[in-house]
């Protein structure tokens, strides 16, 4: 079959595979004698199975893309931690030295992975201690 635009032909071709699901000629048992209700019975658990198949499938995807996104949220902090103490380190040279401090090494570089957890945390205590502003201003501080 020809079809002048490939959408409508995929959608033509989705749809008629969809009918053509509904009246199946499945098998259900391989031999023997089957009785109607006996028949409707199998396509029910048929089903069933093949819902809780899906709702596994969407589980274990939601599982994936959750630990996927945990990983890459671990990752951003080491990678964060690394260039923080790298500017720590910056920091310290060049006021060992006497030189002066450019404005980008003044400003702290935050972890993703902390910052994350200490806004779990403030959501779940309602306390919002503040540690983190704090901790700012310490290194702020430059004589």
């Amino acid at each position: 079959m020809s079809y002048t635009n490939w959408l409508t032909g995929a959608e033509e071709v989705m749809a008629e595979s969809k009918k053509r699901a509904s009246r199946s000629r499945a098998w259900l048992q391989n031999g023997g004698e089957l009785v109607a209700a006996e028949a409707h019975e199998l396509r029910a658990q048929k089903a069933e199975l093949r819902a809780q198949k899906l709702a596994a499938k969407e589980a274990r995807e939601a599982r994936q893309a959750r630990n996927q996104a945990q990983k890459q949220l671990h990752q951003a902090g080491i990678k964060a931690r690394k260039e923080e103490r790298f500017r720590k380190k910056s920091l310290a040279t060049l006021q060992g030295l006497g030189l002066p401090i450019p404005p980008e090494l003044e400003v702290p570089i935050p972890d993703p992975e902390t910052l994350e957890s200490e806004g779990e945390y403030e959501n779940g205590s309602g306390n919002g201690s503040g540690n983190g502003s704090d901790h700012g201003n310490e290194e702020m501080i430059i004589f």
